[in-house]
């Protein structure tokens, strides 16, 4: 457990030590945040690279809040809660187990496919579509209070050791 919180600990100061301003650096967290949560596992760093080109935020930030929030031990995590999510706007609030996925995927065959997948993903990125703008945004407003913060100390302390 110590080695993840050092990991995101060192991740987070690997972020406010990039040379930018804090704005930009809080938009590509949130930048990095949003796309986290969105079911597009495999294109999320060029969908990173893209939106940091688009909105000329710190590609860095992007990138590494995307992996800091979405990663092999999240992931599951983040795919439940969205599909729940997703799951109470459409109305439907049936109970999600290992084993009715199984059943699902086994009763899957090539004429029903994609209605099996589509009873899958249509929650899930409906779910996403209300939780990454959320997230998005929280992780906007978190990141840049640290990072005014630690920026602010940083120029401080260096000032001092200059005079």
């Amino acid at each position: 457990m110590k080695r993840i919180w050092r990991w995101i600990r060192s991740s987070f100061i690997k972020i406010a030590r990039i040379d930018s301003t804090p704005v930009k650096i809080a938009v590509g967290i949130g930048i990095g945040a949003l796309i986290a949560m969105m079911p597009i596992t495999g294109f999320q760093f060029l969908t990173g690279v893209l939106l940091s080109f688009i909105f000329r935020v710190n590609k860095v930030a992007v990138v590494v809040t995307t992996q800091l929030v979405c990663n092999p031990v999240t992931l599951p995590f983040l795919f439940f809660f969205n599909f729940k999510v997703g799951q109470k706007l459409i109305g439907n609030s049936s109970v999600v187990t290992l084993s009715s996925l199984r059943q699902v995927l086994h009763i899957a065959n090539f004429k029903n496919f994609y209605t099996v997948l589509g009873s899958i993903l249509k929650p899930l990125f409906l779910g996403s579509a209300i939780t990454a703008p959320v997230i998005g945004l929280v992780a906007f407003g978190i990141g840049y209070l640290l990072i005014r913060k630690l920026k602010t100390k940083s120029h401080s302390q260096k000032q001092r050791d200059s005079s």
